[in-house]
């Protein structure tokens, strides 16, 4: 009796903690799902205006061989929309959208309204998380 009674307990406090696992990981993960390798560019819109315009702040480049994933945002997602885009320098495919944002040739981080001249003007693609605390995006072939 004693022995089922431990069985019991310790099946219980296993499905406790299983239950208490995070469902997924944390953060924005993007995937890439092609067989060459990519530069991934990210980009929030802060909400907040420099008196021009908008301020977003983007940063890359990413480089990320094929099938593989990098986490661009870590910890639980505070926003509802994220911004990436990816390219693939050998064959000129990208991957973007709509969303205006400034890039750099070189690794970069630029915080601002609009694009200065040293700058490039990209469309990135803005991917809705609603309330999640993580997401992943995957760039296909």
């Amino acid at each position: 009796m004693r022995f089922a009674s431990a069985v019991l307990l310790a099946v219980a406090g296993w499905a406790v903690g299983a239950a208490a696992q995070p469902r997924g990981p944390e953060g924005f993960r993007v995937c890439n799902l092609t067989a060459a390798e990519i530069e991934v560019a990210k980009a929030l819109d802060t909400g907040a205006s420099d008196g021009t315009g908008r301020i977003v702040i983007s940063e890359g480049w990413y480089r990320l061989p094929p099938n593989a994933c990098t986490v661009l945002w870590s910890g639980p997602l505070q926003y509802d929309h994220y911004l990436v885009y990816a390219q693939d320098k050998a064959s000129g495919r990208e991957w973007g959208g709509t969303v205006p944002a400034c890039v750099t040739p070189q690794a970069f981080t630029i915080r601002a309204g609009a694009c200065g001249p040293s700058h490039q003007r990209r469309l990135f693609r803005q991917v809705s998380v609603g309330r999640q605390n993580g997401w992943t995006h995957n760039f296909t072939p």
